[in-house]
């Protein structure tokens, strides 16, 4: 060693210059070799690493988005359906239809004189109940009487309407001292319900 150092201190000053260059170079070698090289591949793994990660991110938020706006179409498709099986439910439930129809004539201020419930008639994915209904009572009546069964929730189609003079009774006086006229109103409330296929449905 000491023999090296005393052949370089006989160098003269361009050939140490370049004797000192070439020991730098040699140590940014094993310097890049040893530490610089292995610390750049765990940067570029890191890096990688990273990439893959936010990848993963999105890829985890684009299919949360995905699910909140799945999630929102099926309770809007819930919500839809209710309302469906509100106007075409899965049973007949005649007893509550009646009783609404009954309700409305007398809101209406109408008599009910017959009712008969007709057999179910199959249609595609829905069953018709038709009822026939006679009542009696004056022209506005039966027009409200109308009116209101159209503003029910459950469908409700008025079917083979027939109208005429009620020649039995004559009730009320008008404002003007005149009887008004009676009608008989004869027709078909023909109601839906949903055809389970299934059997479920049931009357």
């Amino acid at each position: 060693m000491q023999e090296l150092l005393a052949k370089l201190q006989k160098l003269n000053a361009p050939k140490k210059a370049a004797v000192t260059l070439a020991a730098i170079a040699l140590v940014g070698l094993l310097f890049y070799q040893l530490f610089y090289s292995d610390l750049d591949t765990k940067i570029s793994s890191a890096k990688a690493h990273h990439a893959a990660l936010e990848e993963e991110r999105d890829g985890y938020q684009r299919r949360r988005r995905e699910y909140l706006a799945f999630r929102q179409e099926l309770k809007g498709l819930e919500d839809e359906q209710r309302e469906i099986l509100r106007a075409l439910p899965k049973r007949a439930e005649i007893p509550t239809f009646l009783a609404n129809v009954q309700e409305q004539a007398e809101l209406a201020g109408l008599e009910v004189l017959s009712v008969d419930i007709g057999q179910e008639v199959v249609q595609d994915l829905y069953l018709k109940i038709p009822v026939k209904m006679e009542v009696r009572g004056s022209y506005h009546q039966v027009a409200r009487f109308f009116r209101n069964v159209g503003e029910m929730r459950r469908i409700v189609n008025v079917e083979n309407l027939t109208i005429g003079p009620d020649r039995d009774r004559a009730v009320g006086v008008d404002l003007q001292g005149a009887a008004p006229p009676k009608l008989r109103a004869k027709f078909v409330a023909a109601t839906f319900r949903y055809n389970d296929k299934s059997g479920g449905g049931g009357t």
